[in-house]
This record gives structure tokens, sequence and C-alpha cells, in this order.
């Protein structure tokens, strides 16, 4: 009878530790709002950067194809809504069409 109490004791313990772990919050890309290059309009999303720059790099790789330093960039054809996405370790920046 006592190893059967220590038992549910033990499992009770262990579904209590398992049920406290949190795993890290999943963030949105921050939307910076729309853009316009080459008669266009893209709605510009950036993910672990300030809006500033991302608006800055998504308007020189649009208008000139000259891709952020350090960054590694790729078009997206026609069968998507997404234009370009651009990419360094956790940053990125990518812009859909509208």
């Amino acid at each position: 009878m006592g190893t059967r109490i220590i038992i549910v004791v033990v499992l009770a313990a262990a579904c209590m530790a398992a049920m406290t772990v949190h795993a890290a919050a999943i963030v949105p890309p921050k939307n910076c709002g729309k853009l316009e290059a080459n008669g266009k309009r893209y709605n510009i999303k950036a993910d672990q950067m300030r809006c500033r720059t991302a608006r800055k790099y998504a308007r020189r790789y649009l208008t000139s194809g000259r891709k952020p330093r350090g960054y590694s960039c790729r078009n997206y054809g026609r069968e998507t809504k997404i234009k370009f996405r651009c990419s360094k370790s956790i940053k990125v920046v990518f812009a859909i069409r509208r």
C-alpha cells in the first residue's frame, strides 16, 4: 500500500512539473505599412527589426534590386502574393503585393 502512494505522488508531481514548462511565445511579424515602388503597392512586414529599417531595405530592393548587406533574398513568382523575402539570421523583411 505504501509503495502505491509513493508512485501516485511521484506521478502527480511529474504531471505538475510538465504543465509548468512554457514554450517561447511565437510572435507574428510587425506590419510596417504600405509602400509604393515602381507604380505598385506593397505591404511591408518585418520580424526582429525596426520598421524604419525594414521600409528602407524594402524600398531599395524593390526599386533597384540591391539586397541589404549580409542578407540573402529570394524573389517569388506570380503564384504567390509575396514579392520578396530577405533574411539574415533571425532578421526578416518581406513585401506582399496589394
